[in-house]
């Protein structure tokens, strides 16, 4: 039996399972092939008892199969696997059938991160391997970057997005204003802030209608019609309703914070209405920071909710204070960005401590397929909102042709007094 449940990687139907990577810590001397294997059965049939029901049949179909077990760091020759502080550490490879959850993101977590007392591990999921031909049957980005790209009518330049402040306990109708205000600089997105979406006091759809009005009354001075994107986050059933009733009212885009309302809401949301959705990272700190459980940033911020459907969406960046890793930062936007056949690619926004001198730093580690997405750096500007916007626009503009951020500085007032206030990020 115990070879039954190993596989060699090349062995695999790659059409049938998908291949999990997991950070493993065990006890120094813990037997890991047991443990492993008792992993593979437990988060697949779910018993190593010959209870009834259990055929060879079925545990040739839906059982788990071990792929790799590698020690990390590599051991010497003859002494095993390297203890730290009492514990051995591994990369362990585990084969899941598909069968057991289809395209169900939910399922599909619960099988790999599910495990129960019987089968619990010290294990952090790093990485995934999916099949194409499951990947195709999730409907993915509607929109994504070229979809973005031809409603806004920008082509050749990062987008830029503000979020109102305060965050919370402004009226539609104080809100509108500071839109207003902040839309007369020309930008082009501007979302709600995650701590707001649909209260008593400041319902989305009556957000919609005010904001929507001055986006058409600052775009008959500046010749752009701001984009305003709301926060439709609540209970499925509440969310989807908003969502539509959003869109009725004349919303051209919606958010939702996909880590509180779950991965299999933002794939419905994104099923259910006809405009891009933005996806919030707010919440998901607790899937990704356990050293020893949860997963990986890049899969649970990057590669899952490009799965589910967001159109944009959100990048932890180790510049905003954040402590997140530089790898990880990058692998997060090339899970949203990189060639995956069947899903169109997602485009990443950049949020927390961006201002007109970090725009030279962003763009030459990520392209120009991102959104830049800044909110103190506007509102607080010395001149006024719509002065912030113009400094960003000038500090974009600067970075696309390759012009250095002094000299751009130099040439115009608003940035200039962006540089002086906040420096620049070298």
């Amino acid at each position: 039996m115990p070879n039954d449940l190993h596989a060699l990687p090349e062995a695999i139907d790659r059409d049938d399972y998908l291949i999990a990577s997991y950070a493993l810590r065990m006890p120094a001397g813990a037997d890991v092939l047991k443990k492993v294997e008792g992993f593979a059965v437990g988060q697949t049939i779910g018993t190593w008892l010959p209870v009834p029901g259990v055929t060879a049949e079925m545990r040739a179909r839906h059982e788990g199969r071990v792929v790799g077990i590698l020690s990390a760091p590599a051991p010497d020759m003859v002494g095993g696997a390297d203890s730290h502080d009492g514990y051995t550490h591994w990369i362990v490879r585990i084969a899941l059938p598909l069968i057991n959850f289809g395209p169900s993101i939910p399922m599909m977590l619960t099988t790999l991160l599910g495990n129960d007392s019987s089968t619990s591990v010290e294990a952090k999921l790093v990485d995934l391997e999916l099949p194409e031909s499951f990947v195709r049957r999730f409907a993915g980005p509607k929109f994504g970057i070229a979809g973005l790209r031809e409603l806004t009518g920008v082509h050749d330049r990062p987008l830029l997005l503000n979020m109102i402040k305060p965050c919370a306990g402004l009226p539609p109708e104080a809100g509108a204003e500071i839109f207003h205000q902040t839309a007369l600089g020309g930008i082009d997105l501007i979302k709600d802030d995650e701590l707001i979406a649909n209260p008593e006091y400041s319902p989305v759809v009556e957000r919609v209608r005010l904001f929507t009005e001055r986006a058409r009354q600052a775009a008959e001075v500046t010749g752009v019609e701001t984009l305003y994107i709301p926060n439709v986050t609540d209970r499925p059933d509440r969310m989807l309703d908003t969502a539509r009733r959003a869109v009725d009212a004349g919303a051209r885009a919606v958010m939702v914070t996909y880590a509180t309302a779950g991965y299999g809401s933002l794939e419905a949301l994104a099923e259910s209405v006809d405009v891009p959705v933005l996806a919030h990272f707010a919440g998901a700190a607790p899937y990704f920071e356990g050293e020893t459980s949860g997963m990986s940033a890049p899969i649970a911020t990057g590669l899952l909710p490009r799965l589910a459907g967001a159109d944009l969406a959100l990048v932890l960046s180790p510049y905003s204070g954040y402590p997140i890793r530089q790898l990880q930062y990058l692998r997060i936007t090339q899970q949203l960005q990189l060639a995956r056949p069947g899903l169109n690619p997602t485009m990443p926004i950049i949020g927390g401590g961006v201002h007109p001198g970090t725009v030279e730093r962003y763009l030459r580690e990520l392209g120009n397929d991102i959104i830049l997405g800044a909110g103190g750096a506007m509102q607080g500007h010395a001149g006024g909102p719509a002065a912030g916007v113009r400094a960003m626009r000038q500090a974009i503009d600067a970075a696309v042709a390759g012009v250095p951020i002094a000299t751009a500085a130099a040439e115009h007032e608003e940035l200039g007094a962006a540089i002086a206030a906040w420096g620049v990020l070298d």
